[in-house]
């Protein structure tokens, strides 16, 4: 199923941003920030379930958040922020979550090896913490930029060896490392996929079709999941082109 997700709406209220999404899509990844935040609107997103045909995907918190934090307080913050949102989704009956990876802040840089290890040990506890939910919760893939760790397919597996989750592969973040091949033979790992336009030198979520990706791409994979398309505004002609483009591409 083609959703969408946009990390604007957030800042919204959570029933304006849901009356802007029910005329055109049946499924809206919900961004678990600012008014969005799950644990605190589990009660309208209950309501919305209960008396709409939309159905309902997570992305996880990580604007307040690092699983690599070297401070075990922040760290510890971060890794209950994650599960709250995990708990709510599974009595939410929602899903999957999808979690980035902790990030490479000023002092983790000197010691990138601890904070892979940490977030690691952080991601562990939320897939326990799912599986305990019977909820599907997928890592991402992160796009070139210097905070950014699970960049490449070889991060990719080397992380989610170490724990039980699947994949949320984002083709956009995949084109500005030029790891899309690699990145898709993962794809028995897929839960959930990321769609959104770029040129390769940056993560600029533009509208599909105004880039340089190939998405034809994503029909040569074995995957029966959502593509999510992630929107930098919450443009709904601009949303709504894309779901068109997407379903031209892949069928």
């Amino acid at each position: 199923m083609i959703g969408f997700s946009c990390p604007p709406l957030s800042c919204r209220p959570f029933q304006e941003a849901a009356e802007r999404i029910l005329p055109h899509f049946e499924l809206w990844e919900i961004v678990s920030e600012a008014d969005h935040f799950l644990p605190d609107i589990e009660a309208q997103i209950r309501e919305l379930l209960e008396t709409t045909h939309l159905r309902l995907s997570v992305h996880a918190p990580y604007s307040v958040v690092n699983l690599a934090a070297f401070d075990e307080r922040t760290r510890r913050f971060s890794v209950k922020v994650l599960c709250d949102t995990v708990e709510t989704a599974g009595r939410l009956g929602i899903g999957p979550v999808t979690v980035h990876p902790g990030v490479l802040g000023p002092i983790q840089r000197y010691d990138c090896g601890r904070a892979v290890r940490l977030t690691g040990q952080g991601l562990g506890e939320i897939a326990e913490t799912a599986d305990d939910c019977g909820v599907q919760v997928c890592l991402e893939n992160m796009p070139d930029m210097k905070a950014c760790i699970c960049k490449t397919a070889a991060e990719m597996r080397e992380m989610l060896d170490t724990v039980d989750m699947g994949m949320c592969f984002d083709i956009g973040h995949a084109n500005t490392m030029g790891q899309i091949p690699e990145l898709l033979e993962m794809a028995k790992d897929f839960a959930n996929i990321h769609v959104h336009d770029n040129d390769g030198t940056g993560d600029q979520h533009r509208p599909l079709g105004k880039g340089n990706i190939d998405f034809s791409v994503l029909k040569r994979i074995s995957y029966w999941g959502n593509h999510i398309i992630e929107a930098a505004t919450a443009d709904m002609e601009e949303a709504l082109a894309g779901k068109l483009y997407l379903q031209g591409v892949i069928g």
